[in-house]
């Protein structure tokens, strides 16, 4: 327990400071007094645990994350959310899955949900219900209108991604051309994360690995002698650097960033999820701005996160 104390002092401090907030500011939205926060921030006191998930709710991070018991990559910053990159992993696996089919068959779909290792709960589900009924050689129409029933069961933000899955599964089962299962997940996905995700299947035979993709920026130089704003949170800690990522948009991330120096790219990349990572990383390549751009990405940052920097 003392070194929960320890680490959960510092980090509600952290917290409140960058959503620029005072300590009587917070003691007002949480119904507690100014002392009571003042006393969390100086570890003389630990919040229970009914508060602590105000404070987890209100600060959009896990209970692990307050207490020190888990630092989990960020998986949102700015444009770029777990819903919607959870919906590109979807993707790719059902181009994955319709290659097969086309390939070896239906039922070789059943060994590949067998060894899916992604982040849908419905993809596996309705793979193997629909291969079941299949097998029972149950009327497709009747398969399928039962699935999207499930899908109306699932959690608001999965609908989507299970209204994609059915959608595609159906067109797979009725021997659909490829490039028409393209076009139908291209509408589900989006135009930008769909070019991003069409990159990376160009690109697939030689994918880069999450080491060689931050190893290209390690001896990459500033921008010019004025962009070096960001070299002094090299010290910063992950927890820190992941405060100061959830408090900012992408396009300020990728300008602040491409001035930077490549330890300081490092500090901040390391601090994302593999797939996050890929789309941060192509943003950064194909950024093509000035300088002034650069310094007022950096000077937000600076706002952001100066408090964690020490003289």
């Amino acid at each position: 327990m003392e070194h929960h104390s320890v680490a959960i002092g510092g980090k509600i401090y952290s917290l409140r400071v960058a959503k620029g907030m005072t300590q009587e500011q917070l003691a007002a939205i949480l119904c507690v007094s100014p002392a009571a926060v003042s006393k969390w921030e100086r570890n003389l006191a630990n919040p229970s645990i009914e508060m602590l998930w105000e404070l987890a709710d209100y600060f959009e991070c896990s209970i692990d994350e307050l207490v020190g018991r888990e630092e989990k990559r960020l998986e949102k910053v700015g444009i770029y959310n777990s819903e919607k990159l959870r919906l590109v992993e979807v993707a790719e696996e059902l181009l994955a899955c319709s290659e097969i089919s086309r390939q070896e068959g239906l039922l070789a779909l059943d060994n590949r949900r067998k060894v899916y290792k992604g982040e849908s709960r419905f993809l596996p589900f309705a793979i193997h219900f629909f291969l079941q009924s299949f097998l029972k050689k149950m009327d497709n129409e009747l398969v399928f209108r039962l699935l999207k029933n499930y899908v109306t069961t699932l959690a608001a933000e999965e609908q989507r991604e299970g209204h994609m899955i059915v959608h595609v599964l159906e067109l797979i089962a009725s021997g659909a051309h490829p490039e028409l299962l393209r076009e139908i997940i291209a509408s589900y996905v989006g135009v930008g994360y769909w070019e991003k995700l069409e990159d990376a299947r160009r690109g697939k035979q030689g994918k880069r690995t999450r080491e060689e993709i931050i190893g290209k920026y390690r001896n990459k130089i500033m921008f010019s002698e004025k962009t070096d704003l960001l070299e002094r949170f090299e010290p910063v800690g992950d927890f820190e650097i992941q405060v100061i990522l959830r408090n900012l948009d992408n396009e300020t991330l990728t300008a602040a960033l491409s001035g930077a120096s490549g330890k300081i790219i490092e500090r901040f990349l390391l601090n994302l999820s593999d797939r996050l990572l890929y789309f941060v990383s192509e943003d950064i390549d194909r950024w093509n701005g000035t300088e002034e751009e650069i310094l007022k990405a950096q000077r937000r940052v600076l706002a952001v996160g100066g408090c964690f920097l020490t003289e």
